[in-house]
C-alpha cells in the first residue's frame, strides 16, 4: 500500500457535504437502475402467463399445468432479484463504504471494479477520484506544513522531509531527492533523500565539482529523465543496488535570481508525470522557494544581529552574552576562566596603504588563524575593528592562558598573503583571569583591554597579565581621550613655530609647525603626550587636517604684515597622505590661504617608503606637481633607499639629530654626518640639519655644506608672535653684517 501524508482539516467539512452529496446521487442513480431490472424481471412471468393463457384458450391447456408454469416464473423473478440484489446493491455499498473513508479523509482504499458495464465504468472513476483527491489532499497537508515551519523557523531538514514525502506519494518514484546548496556559491551540496519502506535515509554533504555542476539543468525547460544526475558516485551506486534507480529527473529550485538546490525522482525506468502530476509538484517547489529564501533571510537576520558578518565570528553582544554563561559556568564548578583582548598591530597602516577591501581580507584570515589555534571549547568573537576577544574555559593554570596567547601571536606573526601583497601585522594580548582579576565580564573585559595597551607600550607583538596598577593607566588613558575630543571645541590646540636658518645669510628661511595642547589643568603639552594616543584613537587625521589649515592661515597672516618667512613646513603622516581626499584638501588650502608655488613644505618620514607603498609615492608626486615642497624628515633613521631617493620628488633631506649628538667630537660619528651629507648634495638635495644645539656642531655643518640648521642653538619652537621678532632680529643682524661683519658675526649665533 502508498504511504499517504497525514491529512489537514481545513476545509475538510465543506468537502465531506459535498462527498455526501455526491454519495446520495449515486445512491438515487443505482436505484432508478435497481428498479427498472425488477421491472423487467417482474414481465418475464407476466409475458409467461400470457402466453399460457393464449395457450389455454388455443389448446385447451389444463389449469395444472398453468399452475406449475406460474410457480416456474415465481422462482425465476426470486433467483432474478438475489442476483440483481447481489449485482447491484453490494457494489452501491461499497461506493457507500469508499465514499465515507473519503469523508474520513482515507484515499488508501480502491473499490474493485471488473468488466465494463456500467457499475464497474462508475468504481473506476470514483478510484480515479479518490487518487487525484489523496494527492491534492496531501500536497495541501505539506503546502500547510512548509507554511508552518515558515512561520515557526524550524529548521529546514523539516521542509525537506515533508517535501519528500508528499513529492514521492505524487509520483510513486522509486526514491525522491532533495539537493540544496550550502551556499550562495554552490560550491557544496547537502542531499535528503526518501527511499521505499523498510530502507535508510540517506543525507550526504559532498563538495560539487566542475563536472557535476555540468549535469545540471539550466532552466525547467531542460529537464528530462537521464542516467547522469548531479550526484557522487558512491550514492548513485547505492541507489543503483539497492533501489534500482537507473533513471534520474532533476528539476532546479530558483527564486527570482537566486537557485536554492534541486528536486530529483529516481526509478528504474522513465515515470510520464501527467499534468495534474506536474501541477501538484510545482506547487511544492513554489512552496520549497518561498520557505528557502525565508529561512535564509532569517538567517541572515540571525547573523546581523549576533555575527559579525565580515569573518562569521560572534559580535560584541554575542560575546556578552557567552561571557556571562561561562563566567555562570566558572563560578558553578569553581573553575578559572581566561579572557584574552587581543589587538592586530600595524593592522591600521595596511588597511589604510592597500584599501579597506585588502583589510577585510586580512581581517578574515586573521580571525580563522585565531580559530584554528584555540583550544576544543574556547571561544572567540569579534567587537569591532582589529579587535578580537578570545573565552578560555576551565583553565587549570593562569599560565596555559600565556601558552594560547603565546601561539596566537605566533601564528598572527607569519605574513599574510593579500590580493598579491605580502603583511606582516603581528598582535598585542592582554590577559585577565577570573577569579582573581574580577568576578563581572565588564570588569575582566576592562582590565584585559588595559593588559592590552600595556603589551603595545612594551614594544607590541607579545603579552602582558593584567596587574592593579594598570587601573589607574586606564583610567588616564579614558580621561586623556575624553579631554583631547572636547581640546577641539576648546580651542585648546595651538601651533609653535621653530626657525630655520640659512647657514650662509644667517636669515630665517623657514619655520616647522609643530603642535601643542594647552592642557587646562597639566599646561602646555608636547606632541609625545598625545598624539601616539591620538593615533590609537583615530583622532590623528582630524588633528593632522587642522595643523595643515592653521598652518596655511598663519602664513598667509605672515605675508600680509611682511614678515620675512619665506616657506613654512608641516608634518604629514602616511596614513593622512593616503587619504582619498587629501590632495583635495591641500587644492583647497593653497587656494584659500593663496598660497605661491613653494611657500608650503610637507615632511614625511622614510618609513612612509614602506607603510604607504606606491600609492604613498604618487601622492608625493602629486604634491610636487602642486607647487609643494618635499621633505624627507629624519633622514637615516628609518628604511632608506637609494632607488627611493633617486626618483623621489623630495627636494630636502632632514639630517636627524641622533646623527649629531657625537658630532664632531666623535671621528666616526663626524665621518657618518660627512657622508650624508655629500650623497645628498650627489643627488642634488638640499640638507636641514636638526638638533643642532653647540656651536661646534654648527661650524662643523657649515664647513660641510649644510644648506640649513635648526635647534636649540637658535631658537626653540615659538608662538606666532615670537617667531615674528625672532625673524626681524635675524633680519637686524644680517643687514648689520653689511656694515660690521665681525660684530654680526658674534650676534648672529
Amino acid at each position: 500500500m502508498r504511504e499517504t501524508p497525514s491529512q489537514p482539516s481545513a476545509g475538510g467539512s465543506e468537502r465531506a457535504g459535498w462527498l455526501h452529496t455526491r454519495g446520495n446521487l449515486i445512491g438515487s442513480v443505482l436505484g432508478r437502475r435497481m428498479i427498472g431490472h425488477y421491472i423487467g424481471a417482474a414481465l418475464v412471468p407476466i409475458a409467461a402467463l400470457a402466453a399460457l393463457e393464449y395457450l389455454h384458450v388455443a389448446q385447451s391447456v389444463t389449469e395444472a399445468r398453468f399452475l406449475t408454469v406460474a410457480a416456474i416464473a415465481a422462482v425465476l423473478v426470486v433467483l432474478l432479484g438475489v442476483w440483481q440484489i447481489h449485482r447491484i446493491v453490494d457494489p452501491l455499498h461499497r461506493l457507500l463504504a469508499g465514499t465515507r473513508r473519503i469523508i474520513g479523509h482515507d484515499f488508501s482504499s480502491q473499490i474493485p471494479a471488473s468488466g465494463h458495464d456500467e457499475i464497474a465504468q462508475l468504481a473506476r472513476a470514483f478510484n480515479e477520484m479518490s487518487h487525484n483527491l489523496g494527492m491534492n489532499f496531501a500536497t495541501l497537508n505539506v503546502l500547510s506544513q512548509i507554511d508552518k515551519t515558515i512561520l515557526s523557523k524550524a529548521d529546514v531538514s523539516e521542509v525537506a522531509k515533508s517535501a519528500l514525502r508528499c513529492v514521492r506519494y505524487i509520483t510513486s518514484a522509486q526514491v525522491v531527492i532533495l539537493g540544496l546548496y550550502e551556499s550562495e556559491a554552490a560550491e557544496s551540496m547537502r542531499i535528503y533523500v526518501q527511499r521505499r519502506d523498510g530502507l535508510p535515509k540517506i543525507r550526504v554533504r559532498f563538495p560539487l565539482q566542475a563536472e557535476l555542476k555540468q549535469r545540471i539543468p539550466q532552466s525547467a525547460a531542460a529537464v528530462c529523465w537521464n542516467e547522469e544526475p548531479p550526484l557522487p558516485e558512491t550514492v548513485l551506486t547505492r541507489l543503483c543496488e539497492e533501489d534500482q534507480v537507473r533513471k534520474y529527473w532533476v528539476h532546479p529550485i530558483a527564486r527570482r535570481n537566486r537557485v536554492w538546490g534541486l528536486l530529483m525522482l529516481g526509478h528504474p525506468s522513465e515515470l510520464t508525470l501527467t499534468p495534474d502530476q506536474l501541477k501538484l509538484l510545482s506547487g511544492v517547489d513554489d512552496r520549497l522557494e518561498l520557505a528557502f529564501s525565508s529561512l535564509d533571510r532569517d538567517r541572515k537576520l540571525q547573523t546581523m544581529a549576533h555575527g559579525d558578518p565580515l569573518t562569521g565570528l560572534p559580535n560584541r553582544a554575542s560575546m556578552l552574552t557567552l561571557l556571562a554563561q561561562e563566567l555562570s559556568n566558572a563560578q558553578r564548578d569553581q573553575t578559572s576562566l581566561g579572557i584574552l583582548f587581543l589587538d592586530l598591530d600595524r593592522f591600521k597602516r595596511a588597511n589604510d596603504t592597500l584599501g579597506h577591501a585588502a583589510g577585510d581580507a586580512l581581517l578574515r584570515q586573521a580571525a580563522a588563524r585565531i580559530r584554528e589555534n584555540l583550544r576544543a571549547g574556547d571561544a572567540v568573537a569579534r567587537p569591532g575593528g582589529d579587535e578580537f576577544t578570545v573565552l578560555l574555559g576551565k583553565l587549570a593554570s593562569p599560565r596555559d592562558a600565556g601558552l594560547v596567547a603565546r601561539q596566537l601571536i605566533k601564528a598572527l606573526s607569519r605574513p599574510f598573503e593579500v590580493d598579491g601583497h605580502t603583511i606582516y601585522v603581528g598582535a598585542s594580548v592582554g590577559i585577565a583571569i577570573y577569579p582573581q582579576d574580577g568576578t563581572s565580564g565588564a570588569d575582566l573585559l576592562k582590565k584585559a583591554d588595559s593588559a592590552m595597551y600595556r603589551a603595545k607600550d612594551m614594544g607590541r607583538n607579545r603579552f602582558v597579565y593584567y596587574e592593579e596598577s594598570m587601573n589607574v593607566e586606564a583610567q588616564r588613558r579614558a580621561a586623556l581621550d575624553h579631554e583631547l575630543r572636547q581640546a577641539f571645541d576648546r580651542n585648546e590646540l595651538l601651533l609653535h613655530y621653530q626657525p630655520q636658518i640659512d647657514v650662509r645669510t644667517g636669515l630665517v628661511c623657514a619655520v616647522e609647525a609643530l603642535i601643542r595642547w594647552q592642557h587646562p589643568r597639566q599646561g602646555l603639552l608636547l606632541p609625545a603626550a598625545f598624539i601616539p594616543f591620538a593615533e590609537e584613537s583615530g583622532l590623528i587625521d582630524a588633528i593632522g587636517s587642522w595643523v595643515l589649515k592653521e598652518a596655511c592661515l598663519q602664513h598667509q597672516r605672515w605675508r600680509r604684515d611682511g614678515v620675512p618667512i619665506p616657506r613654512i613646513a608641516v608634518n604629514v603622516s602616511h596614513r593622512q597622505l593616503l587619504r582619498s581626499n587629501f590632495m583635495r584638501t591641500v587644492h583647497y588650502l593653497l587656494a584659500l590661504a593663496k598660497m605661491p608655488a613653494g611657500t608650503l613644505e610637507i615632511e614625511v618620514t622614510e618609513s612612509m617608503f614602506v607603510e604607504g607603498g606606491n600609492a604613498g609615492i604618487d601622492a608625493l608626486h602629486a604634491l610636487a606637481s602642486a607647487g609643494v615642497r618635499i621633505a624627507i624628515d629624519d633622514f637615516g633613521t628609518g628604511y632608506s633607499s637609494f632607488g627611493y631617493l633617486k626618483t623621489l620628488p623630495a627636494v630636502i633631506l632632514k639630517l636627524d639629530k641622533s646623527f649629531l649628538d657625537d658630532a664632531p667630537g666623535d671621528n666616526d660619528a663626524a665621518t657618518i654626518v660627512a657622508a650624508m651629507i655629500n650623497m645628498a648634495h650627489t643627488l642634488r638635495k638640499e640638507v636641514v640639519a636638526e638638533g643642532v644645539e653647540r656651536l661646534e656642531q654648527y661650524r662643523f655643518l657649515e664647513q660641510l655644506g649644510c644648506e640649513r640648521v635648526q635647534g636649540f642653538l637658535f631658537a626653540e619652537a615659538l608662538p606666532a608672535d615670537e617667531v615674528v621678532r625672532f625673524t626681524i632680529e635675524r633680519a637686524r643682524v644680517a643687514k648689520l653684517a653689511l656694515s660690521d661683519p665681525d660684530l654680526a658675526t658674534a650676534e648672529s649665533i
